[in-house]
């Protein structure tokens, strides 16, 4: 007999058996009770691979606690038990203790009672778990441990109500039950730690139990330190590589501990190196030899999220552009492929006419073809029925009466689509259906709920319920720490130990006494246990492989770590040891004759050219934008604001100053007006173009509108009186430009006479500089455009600022007369550059001109990097593949 020493626990008397054992276990019909259902999936599998045409049988291995719900379910089938009670599933015992929570006269006045739940129902199973007397609680209980206890018995007398257990007692339950009796031998593969209940359970069954050892081999493992995490798993995904090109029937273990937070990187990493095919276009669905092992809510497959959107929908009288942009692309709704065209042209259509929030009925009847929106009847039908289906009945069900609803309407809006189900879209289906399954038990603890919060508890279900679809077996295992329990491999790398990691920080439970989790020492409340656990847990998978490889960054960011404690004494890797792998998808297609053509090039164009002075910016910030927004008219997608957007906005100034001028007309006319008679003008030109301009928006935002504009256009005039004789000759004047076989048209906001000759202004709402106007590739020509426009008598030029905080006038003038105080920092060119001023805007305008008219269109932003850079406002990502070229470091590091 040998002893397991668990959190302060001693297991007498129970027999321990190597893992070997275990084969010969499952085929003589004992039960296998696993830690995890990893290991339980794995025991199966190798289990069945030794099965031969002979015979074939189904063994009993299952996790923990699908073990305590089979044996409940048979002793109470039996009559074993006396007074047999049903078992409240998770779901159910989750309901009921929001039902005590929010029945609490104090506590169900939080504001997020979702997390004070959870904490209940964590305390709530620690203290279960760990055997508390309620009498030791209540002893040392402090303010929130006595808000614990209180609620923890008037659910306890809910449970007695309801005549029902939940899972949290059956381990007692249990022990008392099976004290002495008879049955198969059932072995405890996989654990590391037992708390008190579990080991109460397995003393009960007696000389049936036995504990099964972890695998074991003779291995001497490592320890390597990398720069930073990237660098870590990049390492990682190359060793796997090295070792499958070896042995590709290897299995192999990557282990991360935080594997939530790695996961996308590390996918990226695992591609890369072990299916680079998946790069090329048209192969992303390659067969990956590796799995990760990370399962997501069941909520966010997008399958489930399209259901959930399309059900939302329903229950509300309005919905978000977003929601609906959504819907209208989904794939998972009936007629998406038929549809597709006509409802790509109808978001567009929504985008442009449409406010941020949408009615259901106006959308109803945009389907249908009112307004002028391109018409979508089968979607408009779908969608109709979906809805009726759903309001039509009573307004409150109970659980499983919303279930059924919900199927018939997801029936009658053709979810989940008419494309055939791969694998892994029939198994997250199927998981939907077990979800709302789920939800229909909750008949037996619920009362009625309203659709609303009904699908409101369905979508906590599944943003709760994690989900992985099931996958062949494959070389690679990606895993989390404690998912490595029981398991063995022929390599192993344990990436990220550094001393933030093992042993994890403390986190004990909030609702029970720390001085009391210490002394028993509870998971995550005691550094000795953790330590302890710890050291336990690197000797198990120092030896769970042949080759076993331990690894931890040097630093996170700017923070520099050091390795866990634990492992520190391991021997360091070999210098040799570099699994450095950059280029392996460059290798991986050597042996293949591939011809590289950058075809940056579109057909040439001349004459007359749509865009006006936005093509040359574009050209300037990026051919490739030029080309694909200007030629091919890729134009992002309208997104209506809640209040008025920046457009909208200058458009709105634009014209209440060009009201004002009409009527102003000069200077004299600005200066003969005292402030009263100048506020009154302004006011009176301002809510002329706010007719039109501010048009159906509510009276509030418009009163807002109009009053801003009044005060900045009054700070604007006051900075305008500043400025020597001047007559307003040109509002909103159209200018055509040749440059070099282009001719740009455009629009100029104003055109002023002075003594020099002319000056061109333009008003803007947003930050502008005059620095923008100069370089080979100026951020913004507009300017510069005009300046050639009216090279034979230009002055100056000049942009009037109305944006809050910095409204004025900034530019360039031929001489400081041209806008005296106005302007009184202006550093005008000596009389003989500025000729050579203008001559150089023309010959980088006409290079700008030039290139596009060549049709040159490659992927090169002025600033491809920072969050004011070319590339980050710029919507045109997918198209030119911004993010392949950034990661390949193809646009530059700036």
């Amino acid at each position: 007999m040998t002893v397991l020493k668990t959190h302060n626990l001693d297991l007498d008397g129970v027999k321990s058996v190597p893992a070997t054992a275990l084969a010969e276990a499952m085929a003589g019909g004992a039960v296998i009770v696993t830690a995890t259902r990893r290991l339980a999936r794995r025991l199966q599998a190798e289990h069945a691979f030794g099965m031969t045409e002979a015979g074939w049988d189904t063994p009993a291995v299952v996790p923990w606690s699908a073990w305590l719900q089979a044996t409940y379910a048979d002793l109470r089938d039996f009559g074993v038990l006396d007074s047999p009670q049903p078992c409240l599933d998770d779901w159910q015992a989750a309901a009921v203790w929001e039902e005590v929570f929010s029945a609490d006269p104090v506590a169900g006045t939080l504001l997020m009672p979702g997390g004070a739940v959870d904490g209940l129902r964590d305390a709530w199973r620690l203290a279960h778990e760990w055997q508390v007397p309620w009498q030791d609680l209540q002893l040392r209980a402090g303010e929130d441990c006595s808000v614990f206890l209180r609620l923890a018995a008037h659910y306890r007398r809910r449970l007695q109500t309801l005549g029902c257990i939940d899972q949290a007692g059956l381990p007692a339950l249990l022990a008392a039950a099976l004290q002495g009796r008879s049955g198969p031998e059932v072995f405890f593969a996989g654990f590391d730690s037992l708390h008190p209940a579990q080991a109460s359970l397995i003393r009960a069954l007696g000389g049936r139990a036995r504990l099964a050892a972890s695998p074991s081999h003779a291995s001497v493992p490592i320890l390597a330190a990398y720069p930073d995490g990237r660098q870590e798993l990049a390492a990682a995904a190359g060793w796997a590589r090295r070792r499958l090109e070896d042995d590709p029937g290897a299995r192999l273990g990557i282990v991360v501990p935080d594997l939530d937070a790695q996961s996308a990187l590390l996918e990226d990493l695992l591609d890369e190196a072990l299916v680079p095919e998946r790069l090329l276009p048209g192969r992303g669905g390659a067969a990956r030899p590796w799995n990760l092992s990370l399962g997501r809510p069941i909520a966010e497959a997008p399958i489930v999220a399209a259901a959930l959107l399309a059900l939302g929908s329903t229950s509300r009288d309005s919905i978000e552009l977003a929601e609906a942009s959504r819907l209208l692309r989904s794939p998972f709704i009936g007629g998406a492929a038929a549809e597709a065209g006509r409802r790509a042209g109808f978001e567009a259509w929504l985008r442009g006419n449409a406010a941020d929030r949408i009615s259901i009925a106006a959308l109803l009847g945009w389907l249908a073809g009112r307004g002028g929106a391109p018409d979508c009847p089968r979607l408009a039908d779908a969608l109709r029925a979906c809805i009726e289906e759903v309001r039509q009945g009573p307004r409150r069900r109970q659980p499983s009466a919303w279930s059924a609803a919900m199927t018939r309407a997801l029936g009658r809006l053709g979810w989940p689509g008419d494309a055939p189900l791969d694998s892994e879209a029939w198994q997250t289906v199927e998981a939907w259906t077990e979800l709302l399954a789920a939800f229909s038990r909750l008949d037996a603890v619920a009362g009625t709920l309203t659709f609303g919060d009904a699908l409101a508890r369905l979508r906590r279900m599944g943003s709760e319920q994690r989900f992985q679809p099931e996958m062949p077996e494959v070389p690679v295992q990606v895993l989390g720490l404690l998912e490595t329990a029981g398991l063995d491999f022929d390599g192993l790398w344990v990436t990220g130990m550094h001393d933030g990691a093992l042993p994890p920080p403390l986190r004990p439970c909030a609702l029970l006494p720390a001085t009391l989790q210490r002394e028993l020492g509870m998971p995550r409340a005691c550094p000795d246990t953790e330590l302890a656990l710890a050291r336990r847990m690197v000797a198990r998978l120092s030896h769970a492989a042949g080759e076993v490889r331990f690894s931890y960054p040097e630093a996170r960011q700017d923070e520099p770590l050091r390795p866990s404690p634990v492992i520190v004494d391991l021997a360091p890797a070999p210098d040799r040891d570099d699994f450095a792998w950059a280029g392996v998808a460059a290798r991986a297609f050597a042996a293949q004759r591939l011809e590289n053509l950058a075809d940056d090039m579109a057909p040439p164009v001349s004459g007359e050219v749509g865009g006006g002075t936005g093509l040359l910016a574009a050209q300037s910030a990026c051919p490739f934008q030029a080309f694909a927004v200007h030629r091919l008219g890729a134009r992002e997608l309208e997104s209506p604001d809640a209040g008025v957007d920046g457009l909208t906005r200058g458009s709105f100034m634009h014209e209440a100053l060009c009201f004002l001028w009409e009527e102003l007309r000069d200077h004299a006319g600005l200066a003969g007006l005292d402030m009263e008679a100048s506020v009154g003008k302004v006011r009176a030109a301002v809510e002329r173009a706010g007719r039109t301009a501010l048009a159906g928006l509510p009276p509030g935002l418009v009163r807002i509108e109009l009053d801003e504009a009044v005060r900045r256009i009054g700070e604007l005039l006051e900075v305008e009186r500043l400025r020597p004789p001047f007559e307003v000759q040109q509002r909103e004047e159209r200018v055509a430009i040749e440059l070099g076989p282009l001719r740009i048209n455009a629009q100029v906001d104003r055109i002023d006479r002075v003594a020099e000759g002319v000056v061109v202004i333009d008003y803007k709402t947003g930050a502008v500089s005059p620095g923008d106007w100069q370089g080979e590739r100026p951020a913004a020509p507009q300017m510069p455009l005009y300046a050639i426009a009216f090279e034979r008598e230009l002055a100056g030029l000049a942009y009037a600022s109305l944006r809050p905080g910095a409204v004025g006038l900034t530019g360039l003038a031929r001489s400081a007369e041209v806008f005296g105080a106005a302007l009184p920092k202006l550093k005008p060119p000596a009389a003989d550059e500025w000729r050579q001023v203008i001559d150089e805007w023309r010959r980088v305008l006409d290079g700008l001109a030039n290139a596009f008219a060549a049709g040159e269109a490659r992927v090169d932003p002025l600033q491809p990097r920072g969050e004011s850079g070319t590339c980050a406002w710029c919507h045109l990502a997918t198209l030119c593949r911004r993010d392949e070229l950034l990661r390949a470091g193809a646009l530059g590091d700036d």
